[in-house]
């Protein structure tokens, strides 16, 4: 009877810690699965700010290629399109596709921006192959996010032009801009010059994401 006792003790302790090293096990999966879904936000966030980053950059590369087109030629590159190019085929992207025509304009000789920057997403053409490029494409300059950064010479500041963008929900449409004013001063930015305007993360233009190629405050 003793040894029956001993026997079912042993069976019961056994029984005891292997629950035990359950709820420890479930315990670390538990933990496991709180930072694995702590690591994805903040690298999620990281790969945000790197897209940022690089459109930033991406800006002020633009930015020296029209200030060399504007050495060369005498003036920075229109924001409107030429009678003698034809037709436009429509007004959506107009200032970035425009200004691709003349960086990348036979005339010209070439803007040194990575053709990997083109985009096209409203998928029109020219009437003519306007450029280098091979094709009748009227491409865009794009950011990492893949959407048509906006661009505005000085002689259009008071235009606002509709850009064919993909938001952050993935849903693609229309989006309205127009070349940003100082709130202080009532004057636009770079009033000599030009203005390049990414939507940012959202894919929406006139928020408070928004990427320039001068410096303005979150919100203004």
């Amino acid at each position: 009877m003793k040894t029956a006792n001993r026997h079912f003790k042993r069976q019961l302790a056994a029984t005891r810690r292997a629950g035990f090293s359950l709820i420890e096990l479930l315990a670390v999966m538990m933990i496991l699965a709180i930072l694995m879904t702590f690591l994805a936000f903040r690298l999620g966030n990281l790969g945000e700010d790197a897209k940022r980053s690089m459109t930033e950059q991406f800006l002020q590369q633009v930015s020296i290629a029209i200030g060399s087109y504007e050495g060369e030629t005498g003036d920075y590159p229109s924001s409107s399109w030429e009678s003698e190019w034809g037709p436009t085929p429509n007004k959506t992207n107009l200032g970035s596709e425009v200004l691709c025509v003349q960086l990348w304009s036979p005339d010209y000789g070439g803007s040194g921006i990575s053709e990997d920057q083109l985009g096209n997403s409203d998928e029109d053409e020219a009437k003519q192959n306007l450029t280098t490029h091979g094709n009748k494409d009227l491409f865009e300059l794009v950011d990492n996010w893949d959407n048509p950064i906006a661009y505005f010479h000085r002689k259009d500041y008071g235009r606002a032009d509709s850009y064919f963008t993909m938001d952050e929900k993935g849903e693609e449409g229309p989006s309205t801009v127009q070349a940003r004013m100082n709130p202080k001063t009532g004057s636009y930015f770079n009033p000599r010059s030009f203005q390049l305007i990414s939507a940012g993360e959202d894919g929406v233009f006139d928020t408070d994401d928004d990427l320039f190629n001068f410096q303005a405050e979150r919100g203004e």
